[in-house]
């Protein structure tokens, strides 16, 4: 994603596992654009969400979000009225040209099953990383 390393922005209580246990999958955002919204109790926040896990995920915005605190999750199916909703902490953010990304952690999983659109999206997902080419 960043063309250019360099330390993502960590709070300063905050500690950033490296040894990311969850498989994570990314949107195809060419062809699906599922938008999020970030809820705090002073601002609202949108953006696309860029990629997913069970557990956390990663938001794509060009609005500045700051990082380490709790908000609402809101996530819309591209195609239909679903909405996901997870209560979320914000763990870190990456800045590329004008883009900013925002990691965060869900307080519940998302389950791998058909009863969301983003269960959906992972299970396909995993069907297609694990089918032989």
């Amino acid at each position: 994603m960043n063309l250019w390393p360099r330390p993502k922005q960590i709070p300063g209580g905050a500690k950033l596992r490296v040894d990311r246990r969850e498989r994570r999958y990314t949107v195809p955002v060419f062809s699906v654009r599922i938008m999020a919204e970030l809820i705090t109790p002073t601002c609202t926040y949108h953006g696309v969400l860029w990629d997913v896990s069970t557990c956390g995920a990663c938001i794509q915005s060009y609005e500045v979000i700051p990082i380490g605190i709790a908000c609402t999750v809101r996530l819309h199916q591209h195609a239909g009225s679903q909405v996901v909703e997870r209560q979320a902490r914000l763990l870190w953010n990456d800045d590329v040209m004008r883009a900013h990304y925002v990691g965060m952690s869900f307080d519940e999983p998302i389950p791998v099953d058909s009863s969301t659109f983003l269960g959906v999206l992972i299970e396909n997902s995993r069907a297609s990383q694990e089918s032989p080419d």
